[in-house]
């Protein structure tokens, strides 16, 4: 059947003269770079791509921009030539390597100032050109006729204040065209960046002042003859009017509100139409944008519609379209579906269109299969969700549609089902615990337990789940297992109250929730809820003490401290020890002591340290620890504090007795053979030994060491008086030894 078709097409383009250029339309599109005074400015040009005139493709375009108000030319725009596209089809197996549509797109950057586009009438921009095709049915003379291709747009700055807008975009068309007698729907609207109204209609297509002679006026902007406005409108052949511009027992006709046309031919020919496009904002129109087409209608081999029917699940019956089907509780959800065609083989797409019900309420499968031929059929599923129950009075709406391959446009075959489920009854799940009265309290030191049930008639899976009011569970140190299963679930509740983490004599409530898995609107809940108070226990004060004595010590850098801390509690409660340095931590500075060790009714643990250098923060350091024991009675005297004071000072440096010796004999006798010094003074954290240096009278470095346990053997040097200079951080030592052999 397509080849039939494409063979009619074929023989239709036949009648095409090369003489003409086959414009088969195009509209202007202005567009706001941002919130600047640039803009671009693209003509889209569609051509007829097989029969075209090639000579007749320009490289660039001049469009010319007028003041409405008085026709003044504001500038000239030069549009190179920027892109190609191919206009597809809606099918593309109908596609004919001999009839193919172009778009030619046209494009530059334009500045529009807002210093002189501000006049409120606004402007407009218009490009003509010759010729259109010769074989168009409508209008008189079409191989001389013209088109100027015309936009008008507001002023970029309007009563002082900046007006930003870009003018609407038509979609880009399909290739298509229409078949004898059948109808025919054509999306032809536009988009709009800004969010204006967008209205259309149909308007008589401007023929402009080019013509096919002389040869220069086709295109007569390539000869800088510019014409301003108004445009000539083409002349409509003999029984065609803006009334009937495809004539039929439906003429075209424009929607409104979306752009879409539609039409039932009764005849065939090429057809030329144009289509206004105006934008309003705030109810005032502030421009508007003509885009001329126009469309082929041929006489078509017949393709018919598919047909389908869907069935019962109960009674198999065919379902007839305005009944409510009704479904059980217990019946099958899944419908089934059947397609025919009539024509020969015939590749169909199925789809369903939810109309008042969410889409994922509903499967169809397959979607898409093949037809034979008469006697073959195409079967499939429809499947609803277990979740799917309307209110009463209002069954669920959708339709099934099934659409074939067939050219121009596909056929297809709508069915409207209308389905009651009838909704299973729903019992309420009972949420319970072992604890009486669903209230206890919790004395410190002690614990509770209980167990948490969730229960449900209808069998189903519940949740179970616990919640505090105002607190959250974990952090108070309430342990709760959240749960799933089906028809019951349980779980335990523990709690071991501890001090750190709760409120003394405060009310703890939670409640125990459990749900079933309904559909969303419909589960059922259940909460049964606890109070558990918890209470302080009264006791006697813990105490802590050390085995330092006055708790206070002073010690120098690398002398070690060693002391016990021992905490006790008369109630012989369970206690926790522990120490905290005031502004450092005692594991940074090098203390030892086992932090919140535990116990009941006593704890002894060591503490040592041994400062060094680095703990020094300046010539004494004074380190202050507070050592606590905590009970677990949560009361407000369930706690003591002792405090350590422990003062750092540096070692003092004494050079008294420090006598070096000022002679040595190597000689190898075993006695005074090097020359040491083994009561340097000592080293503190200030202060210490950084090097020795030996020379001879003649100033010459016989030896160097920087170790303070230096030891010079005099080596091979002759005897005589050397020099040294001993060296620490802060000080120098100078001297004299003789070297006697």
């Amino acid at each position: 059947m397509k080849h039939l078709y494409i063979c009619c097409i074929l023989f239709y383009l036949t009648l095409c003269s090369a003489f003409a250029t086959h414009i088969v339309g195009g509209d202007f599109e202005l567009t706001s770079a941002g919130r600047g005074n640039q803009y671009t400015l693209t003509l889209n040009l569609y051509f007829d791509d097989i029969n075209g005139d090639k000579g007749a493709e320009d490289a660039s375009v001049y469009a010319v921009i007028y003041s409405k108000r008085n026709n003044q030319q504001m500038q000239v725009v030069v549009l190179p030539r920027v892109s190609y596209g191919q206009v597809n089809y809606t099918n593309p197996e109908c596609t004919s390597a001999r009839l193919q549509t172009r778009l030619i797109r046209y494009s530059a950057p334009i500045t529009l100032s807002q210093n002189v586009y501000t006049d409120p009438e606004g402007y407009y921009v218009v490009w003509e050109r010759c010729c259109r095709n010769n074989t168009i049915s409508n209008i008189i003379n079409p191989q001389d006729a013209g088109m100027a291709f015309y936009m008008e747009f507001p002023p970029v700055v309007l009563n002082n204040i900046r007006l930003y807008n870009s003018s609407p975009s038509f979609i880009v068309p399909k290739g298509d065209y229409a078949c004898v007698n059948e109808p025919f729907v054509f999306d032809f609207g536009a988009t709009d960046p800004d969010g204006d109204q967008l209205v259309y209609k149909l308007v008589t297509p401007y023929n402009g002042h080019s013509s096919s002679q002389p040869t220069w006026n086709r295109n007569p902007y390539n000869t800088g003859r510019f014409y301003t406005a108004p445009y000539p409108e083409v002349r409509w052949a003999q029984g065609f009017n803006l009334a009937n511009v495809i004539s039929g027992k439906a003429p075209l006709r424009v929607n409104p509100s979306t752009g879409q046309l539609t039409f039932t031919s009764s005849r065939t020919g090429l057809f030329v139409f144009s289509v206004l496009c105006e934008e309003y904002r705030d109810g005032k129109k502030i421009g508007e944008v003509r885009r001329d087409f126009q469309l082929m209608v041929i006489d078509c081999p017949k393709n018919m519609p598919p047909k389908l029917q869907m069935r019962e699940p109960a009674t198999n019956k065919v379902y007839r379209a305005g009944q409510v089907m009704k479904i059980s509780v217990d019946a099958e959800r899944c419908f089934n579906i059947a397609i025919a065609d009539s024509n020969a083989k015939e590749q169909i797409n199925l789809s369903l269109r939810p109309l008042n019900f969410s889409a994922n309420m509903a499967t169809l499968s397959p979607t898409q299969g093949t037809l034979n031929g008469p006697g073959d059929t195409l079967r499939a599923k429809v499947c609803f969700e277990d979740c799917a129950y309307n209110k009463p009075g209002e069954p669920y709406l959708f339709q099934i549609i099934a659409s074939d391959n067939g050219c121009p446009v596909p056929k297809r075959d709508t069915l409207q089902v209308a389905i009651d489920f009838e909704q299973k009854p729903n019992k309420a799940p009972i949420s319970i615990t072992d604890l009486p009265g669903n209230a206890a309290t919790v004395i410190a030191g002690e614990s509770i337990q209980f167990m948490v049930t969730g229960t449900d008639a209808d069998n189903e899976q519940i949740s179970l789940t616990g919640i505090g009011r105002g607190f959250d569970m974990a952090a108070a140190g309430m342990a709760f297992t959240n749960g799933t299963a089906v028809g019951m679930v349980a779980s335990p509740f523990v709690w071991a109250p501890d001090c750190e983490k709760t409120e003394a004599d405060k009310l703890y409530t939670i409640d125990f929730i459990v749900k079933d898995s309904r559909c969303p609107g419909e589960q059922k809940v259940d909460t049964v809820t606890v109070n558990l108070t918890y209470k302080s226990r009264v006791t006697n004060q813990p105490a802590v003490v050390t085995t330092l004595p006055g708790n206070k010590a002073k010690l120098l850098t690398n002398e070690e401290i060693k002391f016990d801390v021992l905490a006790t509690d008369p109630d012989n409660d369970a206690i926790v020890l522990r120490a905290v340095g005031r502004g450092f931590s005692l594991e940074q500075v090098g203390m030892k002591f086992k932090n919140n060790s535990t116990g009941i009714g006593q704890i002894t643990e060591p503490f040592s340290w041994q400062p060094v250098c680095q703990n020094i923060l300046a010539d004494q350091s004074t380190y202050i620890i507070d050592f606590i024991v905590i009970d677990n009675s949560c009361a407000r005297n369930r706690a003591d504090t002792i405090t350590v004071e422990l003062e750092i000072t540096d070692a003092e440096m004494t050079f008294e007795g420090f006598e070096p010796p000022n002679v040595f004999t190597p000689n190898g006798d075993g006695k005074n053979d090097t020359f040491f010094i083994p009561n340097l003074p000592a080293d503190n954290c200030r202060d210490g030994f950084e090097s020795i240096e030996i020379y001879n009278r003649w100033g010459k470095q016989v030896f160097i060491g920087e170790s303070r346990e230096f030891s010079w053997t005099g080596m091979d040097f002759p005897t005589g008086i050397y020099y040294y200079l001993i060296h620490y951080r802060s000080r120098t030592f100078k001297g004299t030894v003789s070297l006697l052999r």
